[in-house]
Protein backbone atom coordinates (compact mmCIF):
# COMPACT_ATOMS: atom_id res chain seq x y z
CA UNK A 1 0.00 0.00 0.00
CA UNK A 2 1.30 3.33 -0.78
CA UNK A 3 0.99 6.16 1.63
CA UNK A 4 0.23 9.44 0.54
CA UNK A 5 1.44 12.60 2.44
CA UNK A 6 -1.49 14.77 3.64
CA UNK A 7 -0.32 17.78 5.31
CA UNK A 8 -1.83 19.58 7.64
CA UNK A 9 -1.44 23.15 6.93
CA UNK A 10 -2.14 22.99 3.16
CA UNK A 11 -0.37 25.95 2.26
CA UNK A 12 3.01 24.92 4.38
CA UNK A 13 6.23 26.21 2.73
CA UNK A 14 7.36 22.56 3.78
CA UNK A 15 5.97 20.58 0.71
CA UNK A 16 8.93 23.34 -1.11
CA UNK A 17 11.84 22.45 0.76
CA UNK A 18 10.87 18.77 0.08
CA UNK A 19 11.09 19.80 -3.59
CA UNK A 20 13.62 21.99 -4.04
CA UNK A 21 16.20 20.98 -1.44
CA UNK A 22 16.44 24.78 -0.51
CA UNK A 23 16.69 25.34 2.85
CA UNK A 24 14.77 28.75 3.80
CA UNK A 25 16.15 30.92 7.10
CA UNK A 26 14.63 33.58 9.78
CA UNK A 27 11.08 33.39 7.45
CA UNK A 28 8.69 35.54 9.08
CA UNK A 29 4.69 33.65 9.55
CA UNK A 30 2.12 34.23 11.48
CA UNK A 31 0.50 31.35 13.16
CA UNK A 32 -2.58 30.88 15.70
CA UNK A 33 -2.52 34.96 16.05
CA UNK A 34 1.23 35.22 16.52
CA UNK A 35 4.06 36.57 14.94
CA UNK A 36 7.13 33.67 14.28
CA UNK A 37 10.57 33.26 12.86
CA UNK A 38 10.72 30.21 11.08
CA UNK A 39 13.87 27.82 9.43
CA UNK A 40 13.17 25.27 7.43
CA UNK A 41 15.61 22.90 6.37
CA UNK A 42 15.84 19.55 4.49
CA UNK A 43 16.58 16.07 5.73
CA UNK A 44 18.85 14.00 3.54
CA UNK A 45 20.73 10.49 3.60
CA UNK A 46 23.49 10.85 1.66
CA UNK A 47 22.30 12.79 -1.65
CA UNK A 48 18.47 11.90 -1.29
CA UNK A 49 15.92 14.22 0.75
CA UNK A 50 13.90 12.05 2.98
CA UNK A 51 12.06 15.16 4.57
CA UNK A 52 12.28 18.75 6.18
CA UNK A 53 11.87 19.50 9.65
CA UNK A 54 11.20 23.14 10.67
CA UNK A 55 11.90 25.38 14.44
CA UNK A 56 9.81 27.87 15.01
CA UNK A 57 10.66 31.13 17.97
CA UNK A 58 8.18 33.94 18.77
CA UNK A 59 9.47 36.66 16.85
CA UNK A 60 8.96 38.99 19.97
CA UNK A 61 12.14 37.83 21.23
CA UNK A 62 13.80 39.03 17.62
CA UNK A 63 12.64 42.19 18.58
CA UNK A 64 13.50 42.40 22.15
CA UNK A 65 17.09 41.83 21.42
CA UNK A 66 16.47 43.99 18.33
CA UNK A 67 15.76 46.68 20.30
CA UNK A 68 18.02 46.59 23.30
CA UNK A 69 21.42 46.11 20.38
CA UNK A 70 19.50 49.22 19.09
CA UNK A 71 19.41 51.24 21.60
CA UNK A 72 22.60 50.57 23.24
CA UNK A 73 23.88 51.10 19.61
CA UNK A 74 22.82 54.44 19.61
CA UNK A 75 23.73 55.33 23.02
CA UNK A 76 27.08 53.99 22.57
CA UNK A 77 27.83 55.99 19.08
CA UNK A 78 26.28 59.37 20.86
CA UNK A 79 28.16 58.70 24.07
CA UNK A 80 31.22 58.32 21.65
CA UNK A 81 30.96 61.01 19.47
CA UNK A 82 30.40 63.78 21.89
CA UNK A 83 33.13 63.05 24.16
CA UNK A 84 35.69 63.03 21.27
CA UNK A 85 34.09 66.48 20.11
CA UNK A 86 34.31 68.00 23.88
CA UNK A 87 37.64 66.55 24.27
CA UNK A 88 38.70 68.77 21.19
CA UNK A 89 37.06 72.04 22.42
CA UNK A 90 38.24 71.13 25.92
CA UNK A 91 41.42 71.65 24.47
CA UNK A 92 40.78 74.89 22.44
CA UNK A 93 39.83 76.40 25.12
CA UNK A 94 42.39 75.36 27.57
CA UNK A 95 45.20 76.33 24.88
CA UNK A 96 42.95 80.07 24.72
CA UNK A 97 42.94 80.28 27.97
CA UNK A 98 46.94 79.63 28.65
CA UNK A 99 47.27 82.22 26.15
CA UNK A 100 45.56 84.84 27.87
CA UNK A 101 43.03 84.93 24.82
CA UNK A 102 40.47 84.85 27.71
CA UNK A 103 37.46 86.72 25.41
CA UNK A 104 37.82 84.40 22.32
CA UNK A 105 37.95 81.56 24.70
CA UNK A 106 34.06 82.75 26.02
CA UNK A 107 32.75 83.19 22.89
CA UNK A 108 33.59 79.38 21.88
CA UNK A 109 31.91 78.38 25.18
CA UNK A 110 29.21 80.10 24.71
CA UNK A 111 28.77 79.15 20.94
CA UNK A 112 28.73 76.00 21.73
CA UNK A 113 25.81 76.03 24.36
CA UNK A 114 23.94 78.29 22.21
CA UNK A 115 24.17 75.49 18.94
CA UNK A 116 23.79 72.86 20.89
CA UNK A 117 20.69 74.24 23.07
CA UNK A 118 19.13 75.47 20.04
CA UNK A 119 18.88 71.64 18.23
CA UNK A 120 17.63 70.75 21.11
CA UNK A 121 14.85 72.79 21.58
CA UNK A 122 14.20 72.59 17.98
CA UNK A 123 13.66 68.77 18.49
CA UNK A 124 11.56 68.83 21.50
CA UNK A 125 9.30 71.19 20.01
CA UNK A 126 8.49 69.60 16.47
CA UNK A 127 9.18 65.78 17.07
CA UNK A 128 7.36 63.54 19.27
CA UNK A 129 9.49 60.58 19.11
CA UNK A 130 12.09 60.69 21.65
CA UNK A 131 14.60 57.69 20.35
CA UNK A 132 14.18 60.10 16.72
CA UNK A 133 15.47 62.81 18.76
CA UNK A 134 17.94 60.90 20.12
CA UNK A 135 18.76 59.32 17.00
CA UNK A 136 19.38 62.80 15.46
CA UNK A 137 21.66 64.35 18.59
CA UNK A 138 23.72 61.65 18.35
CA UNK A 139 24.36 61.62 14.37
CA UNK A 140 24.63 65.51 15.42
CA UNK A 141 27.96 64.97 17.23
CA UNK A 142 29.13 62.66 14.90
CA UNK A 143 28.70 65.18 12.07
CA UNK A 144 30.77 67.70 13.77
CA UNK A 145 33.31 64.99 15.02
CA UNK A 146 34.23 64.52 11.60
CA UNK A 147 34.22 67.97 10.52
CA UNK A 148 30.53 68.13 8.58
CA UNK A 149 27.24 69.70 9.78
CA UNK A 150 23.83 67.96 9.90
CA UNK A 151 21.19 70.35 9.26
CA UNK A 152 17.90 69.56 10.62
CA UNK A 153 15.07 71.47 8.47
CA UNK A 154 13.48 73.87 10.48
CA UNK A 155 9.88 73.43 8.91
CA UNK A 156 10.46 69.18 10.34
CA UNK A 157 7.78 67.97 12.04
CA UNK A 158 6.83 64.26 13.41
CA UNK A 159 3.93 62.95 15.56
CA UNK A 160 3.92 59.55 17.38
CA UNK A 161 4.51 56.49 15.58
CA UNK A 162 1.44 53.90 15.37
CA UNK A 163 1.88 51.19 17.56
CA UNK A 164 2.81 48.43 14.54
CA UNK A 165 5.70 50.35 13.73
CA UNK A 166 8.84 49.51 15.54
CA UNK A 167 10.49 52.45 16.60
CA UNK A 168 14.00 50.94 17.59
CA UNK A 169 14.24 49.49 13.61
CA UNK A 170 13.26 52.93 11.89
CA UNK A 171 15.74 54.34 14.11
CA UNK A 172 18.31 51.94 13.21
CA UNK A 173 17.51 53.04 9.41
CA UNK A 174 17.25 56.40 9.56
CA UNK A 175 20.51 56.32 11.63
CA UNK A 176 22.40 53.78 8.61
CA UNK A 177 20.94 56.27 6.16
CA UNK A 178 22.31 59.67 8.02
CA UNK A 179 25.81 57.55 8.30
CA UNK A 180 25.82 56.61 4.83
CA UNK A 181 25.38 60.27 3.78
CA UNK A 182 27.74 61.79 6.17
CA UNK A 183 30.59 59.09 4.63
CA UNK A 184 29.62 60.19 1.26
CA UNK A 185 29.86 63.72 1.82
CA UNK A 186 33.01 63.60 3.91
CA UNK A 187 34.98 61.18 0.79
CA UNK A 188 33.80 63.82 -1.81
CA UNK A 189 33.71 67.18 -0.67
CA UNK A 190 35.63 66.46 2.53
CA UNK A 191 35.71 68.76 5.72
CA UNK A 192 33.02 71.20 5.35
CA UNK A 193 30.64 69.59 3.93
CA UNK A 194 26.73 69.54 4.86
CA UNK A 195 24.21 66.55 5.34
CA UNK A 196 20.61 67.84 5.32
CA UNK A 197 17.54 65.82 7.10
CA UNK A 198 13.78 66.66 7.04
CA UNK A 199 10.91 65.09 8.20
CA UNK A 200 7.38 65.43 7.99
CA UNK A 201 4.22 63.30 8.95
CA UNK A 202 1.86 65.04 6.53
CA UNK A 203 -0.62 62.47 4.66
CA UNK A 204 -0.50 59.15 5.18
CA UNK A 205 2.58 58.64 5.35
CA UNK A 206 6.31 59.60 7.64
CA UNK A 207 8.85 60.87 5.60
CA UNK A 208 12.38 61.38 6.16
CA UNK A 209 14.45 62.64 3.66
CA UNK A 210 18.42 62.24 3.60
CA UNK A 211 20.05 64.97 1.34
CA UNK A 212 24.30 64.49 1.00
CA UNK A 213 27.19 66.04 -0.50
CA UNK A 214 28.27 62.36 -2.56
CA UNK A 215 29.90 61.79 -5.76
CA UNK A 216 26.36 60.83 -7.14
CA UNK A 217 24.93 57.19 -7.81
CA UNK A 218 24.75 56.43 -11.60
CA UNK A 219 21.28 55.15 -12.77
CA UNK A 220 21.98 51.54 -13.32
CA UNK A 221 23.28 51.40 -9.89
CA UNK A 222 20.51 52.46 -7.90
CA UNK A 223 18.29 49.35 -7.89
CA UNK A 224 21.85 47.71 -7.07
CA UNK A 225 22.31 49.41 -3.70
CA UNK A 226 19.41 47.03 -1.98
CA UNK A 227 20.84 43.62 -2.98
CA UNK A 228 22.43 41.51 -0.27
CA UNK A 229 26.35 42.35 -0.44
CA UNK A 230 26.38 44.51 -2.58
CA UNK A 231 28.16 47.79 -1.68
CA UNK A 232 30.25 50.61 -4.31
CA UNK A 233 32.84 50.83 -1.20
CA UNK A 234 35.58 48.59 -1.34
CA UNK A 235 35.48 47.66 2.39
CA UNK A 236 33.97 44.12 3.18
CA UNK A 237 32.14 45.64 6.28
CA UNK A 238 29.88 47.48 4.17
CA UNK A 239 27.24 46.36 1.14
CA UNK A 240 24.29 44.82 4.22
CA UNK A 241 22.79 48.42 5.02
CA UNK A 242 20.43 49.82 2.70
CA UNK A 243 19.57 45.89 2.04
CA UNK A 244 18.29 45.59 5.50
CA UNK A 245 16.64 48.85 5.34
CA UNK A 246 14.89 47.63 2.26
CA UNK A 247 13.75 44.53 4.11
CA UNK A 248 12.46 45.97 6.93
CA UNK A 249 10.50 48.82 5.08
CA UNK A 250 8.74 46.35 3.08
CA UNK A 251 7.37 44.27 5.94
CA UNK A 252 6.02 47.62 6.88
CA UNK A 253 4.19 48.39 3.54
CA UNK A 254 6.83 51.15 3.06
CA UNK A 255 9.34 52.45 0.28
CA UNK A 256 12.42 53.98 -0.26
CA UNK A 257 13.73 56.01 -3.15
CA UNK A 258 16.57 57.49 -4.56
CA UNK A 259 17.20 60.66 -6.46
CA UNK A 260 20.83 61.88 -7.36
CA UNK A 261 22.86 63.82 -9.22
CA UNK A 262 26.49 62.74 -10.25
CA UNK A 263 29.14 65.04 -8.89
CA UNK A 264 25.96 66.49 -7.05
CA UNK A 265 24.97 64.47 -4.28
CA UNK A 266 21.84 62.48 -3.66
CA UNK A 267 18.68 62.42 -1.64
CA UNK A 268 17.34 59.28 0.17
CA UNK A 269 13.84 59.20 0.90
CA UNK A 270 11.74 57.03 3.36
CA UNK A 271 8.04 56.75 3.14
CA UNK A 272 6.88 54.80 6.54
CA UNK A 273 3.02 54.12 6.55
CA UNK A 274 1.17 55.67 9.63
CA UNK A 275 -0.51 52.26 9.60
CA UNK A 276 -0.16 48.92 8.12
CA UNK A 277 -0.64 47.60 4.39
CA UNK A 278 0.17 44.48 5.06
CA UNK A 279 -3.17 42.53 4.96
CA UNK A 280 -1.40 39.09 5.14
CA UNK A 281 1.47 36.77 6.61
CA UNK A 282 2.74 34.07 4.62
CA UNK A 283 1.05 31.32 6.29
CA UNK A 284 3.14 27.88 7.75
Amino acid sequence: MVSIYQPYYPDSGMLNIINTGEPQFNIEIWLNGRAMIVNRIPLKVDTKIIGAVSSFRPKNELDLVSKKLSRTQTLADSLRSQAHEYSNKLHTISGLIQLGALDEALAVIGNETAVHQALIRQLMDTIEEPLISGCILGKYSRAREMGLSLNVDKESQLGVFSEYLPKEQVVSCLGNLIDNALEATLSHVGSGGEVNLSMTDIGDDFIFEVEDQGGGIETEERDLLFEKGYSSKSDKNHGLGLYLIKQLIGQWGGNITIDSELDKGSRFTLYLPKSSRIDSVESL
